[in-house]
């Protein structure tokens, strides 16, 4: 009787334990998922932030005719190499009298999170970066002036970029590094 009663109880227990829900492990596992997508959400939504804000201010920037000096604000989206670069287009494109088209906007299309191909020459900055995004920009319908005004062949195009994201020490997240590429469409769905 003890044996059967023994095994009764074994039999009540494990029913017991697979009606009363997940053990709290799993609970404990599923909480620490949700939480890295939350923080994984919230990280996107900050690169997306500062993904708009500099396309909005190197868009103005680029119909003003460039610049000789990066304004102070550009820092709140750029730093490292990615600031270089901007810089000296920028520079670039007031030295040669250039300006976007005016009364034009290229498309921004996009941002989403970079899950394509590790690109060997960039292993460092993907190894640095807290997120990496991918975009577009379609200048087809805005195209460069040169001195003269005329449009500056192959200045209307579509260019994809990825862009390395880390946080500076003032706790923004700001583009360090970026690499881009002219292509005939987007990958990205607009």
């Amino acid at each position: 009787m003890r044996a059967g009663a023994i095994a009764l109880a074994a039999v009540m227990m494990s029913s017991m334990v697979a009606c009363s829900g997940p053990s709290a492990s799993e609970k404990a596992s599923a909480s620490f998922h949700n939480s890295v997508s939350a923080a994984r959400d919230a990280l996107f939504e900050e690169a997306k932030v500062t993904n708009q804000g500099f396309f909005d201010l190197d868009e103005s920037l680029g119909l003003a005719g460039g610049v000789t000096e990066l304004p102070a604000e550009m820092d709140q989206y750029v730093m490292g190499n990615a600031r270089g670069y901007v810089e000296n287009l920028l520079q670039m494109v007031h030295r040669d009298h250039e300006r976007t088209a005016p009364n034009t906007k290229a498309i921004l299309i996009g941002p989403a999170v970079y899950d394509g191909p590790k690109m060997p020459a960039l292993a460092e900055a993907d190894a640095r970066a807290e997120i990496v995004i991918e975009r577009c920009i379609d200048a087809r319908q805005s195209p460069q002036l040169n001195a003269q005004g005329n449009p500056i062949e192959g200045s209307d195009n579509v260019l994809h970029q990825i862009l390395f994201l880390d946080h500076d020490k003032d706790g923004k997240l700001k583009i360090f590094e970026t690499t881009s590429g002219k292509v005939d469409s987007c990958p990205l769905a607009a």
